[in-house]
């Protein structure tokens, strides 16, 4: 029998965060590892400013740009849900666009064969919605358009040129379950010197993963095979475009989760094997606490009270990239989330798999096994609808979901 709740409310997590480090370890920013002079040497940024890690110095964005345009090559790391970082990645765009026009922009969240469709978009001749239908963005994963919007249009206004960088998740999944051996020929020359491996980058990696990386070595093993070819695709996939005789004279613009480019690591150093004469630089967002750190049961009341007095920043090593940029942690996201995630069950239904603690979702009664049967009377017949529904809500809006209720029954004990 169905028993359907009617749930209205404000919305609070619609999307699988798809975070730059997979584990909440700021640590991860202060590591001494990396190729430069200034690796050991920890600093420190305030929300909002940039260093030029190599001085050591904060610099403003129209002088970081003018002192760069030798390079041909920007590789930007990112916090995927972080409305502020892809703010700077926007402005990044508009100085640096002001200097030297000629540019072509690849984005980690578009394929390769995205391209012709990124090009109608980019012309006026399809909307936003045909280009996210095209490109199948909200079936290939759950994470809001609107945050790359704010940078695509942007690459739109100016005129430039974007391209994909990426190719079908399947493809690389296949190499995190059997390593590059269960590849055909052609599969890996997709991957040219992917096999290849740099120890800090490894190590890098493994730190990010924690201690199932250790404990299961077999696991970690085709899991790091694969970030290696998604690193040395989205190198490859840039290279390949300047190297057209249409791109000459362009400049390329990487923009990528902040794992693919710490330390000069990851893409920095896949570029640089397939083009060592390549002068690339590097740029990698740190967060910064809401809060001044607490100087808990610290004894000393002179280093308690200077404590006190320092204002929020976010720590880090100088090896981490040329330019570093600091934003705000943001205690919510910037758009609108909805409280849980889920998938189509085997009879065709979106079956709740997560929803998040303290939640809207989880305050009006949504549970794990529940089924979402429509959204604002919209009937859920795909997780592409459903996400493209949710995506469009901003946090006034309500939310109205036909919801069928997993019911549990536990038998009574037999009396005798």
């Amino acid at each position: 029998m169905k028993n359907r709740l009617w749930v209205i409310f404000t919305l609070m997590v619609i999307f699988l965060s798809l975070a730059a480090w997979t584990a909440e370890d700021k640590t991860l920013d202060a590591l001494p590892i990396g190729a430069s002079a200034h690796r050991l040497q920890l600093a420190v940024l305030p929300a909002g400013r940039i260093m030029a890690t190599t001085e050591g110095g904060e610099i403003g964005l129209p002088g970081l740009v003018r002192r760069n345009l030798d390079r041909d090559v920007f590789i930007i790391g990112e916090l995927h849900d972080n409305y502020a970082c892809h703010a700077w990645q926007k402005e990044f765009i508009e100085t640096l666009a002001k200097e030297h026009p000629r540019l072509v922009v690849g984005f980690e969240f578009f394929n390769r064969d995205d391209d012709p469709a990124l090009d109608l978009y980019l012309s006026g001749k399809i909307s936003e919605a045909e280009l996210l239908q095209k490109t199948g963005w909200y079936q290939r994963g759950a994470l809001n358009f609107a945050y790359t919007r704010l940078v695509l249009e942007t690459v739109k206004k100016l005129g430039l040129k974007a391209v994909g960088l990426n190719i079908p998740r399947e493809l690389v999944s296949k190499v995190a379950k059997g390593g590059f051996a269960g590849l055909s020929a052609a599969e890996r020359a997709m991957f040219p010197g992917g096999e290849r491996s740099h120890p800090e980058h490894e190590y890098f990696v493994r730190r990010t993963l924690g201690e199932f990386a250790v404990q299961v070595p077999l696991w970690f093993r085709n899991v790091y095979a694969a970030q290696k070819c998604w690193d040395t695709v989205m190198a490859e996939s840039l290279r390949l475009t300047l190297a057209r005789p249409e791109c000459r004279g362009f400049k390329g613009i990487i923009i990528a989760g902040s794992a693919h480019v710490a330390y000069g690591l990851g893409i920095p150093w896949r570029y640089r094997l397939r083009d060592r004469k390549a002068n690339i630089l590097t740029l990698v967002p740190v967060t910064v606490p809401q809060k001044k750190k607490d100087a808990g049961d610290e004894k000393n009341p002179m280093v308690k009270a200077l404590a006190g007095q320092l204002q929020p920043a976010a720590l880090f090593s100088r090896g981490l990239a040329d330019v570093v940029f600091a934003v705000a942690a943001e205690e919510k996201p910037y758009f609108a989330e909805a409280g849980f995630s889920g998938k189509m069950n085997g009879d065709g239904l979106y079956e709740v798999d997560r929803v998040g603690k303290d939640t809207p979702a989880e305050k009006q009664g949504l549970k794990k096994g529940d089924i979402v049967l429509a959204v604002d009377g919209v009937p859920v017949k795909t997780l592409e609808g459903l996400r493209l529904i949710l995506a469009q809500k901003s946090w006034s809006d309500s939310l109205m979901m036909d919801i069928r209720k997993k019911v549990e029954f536990t038998p009574k004990e037999s009396k005798e």
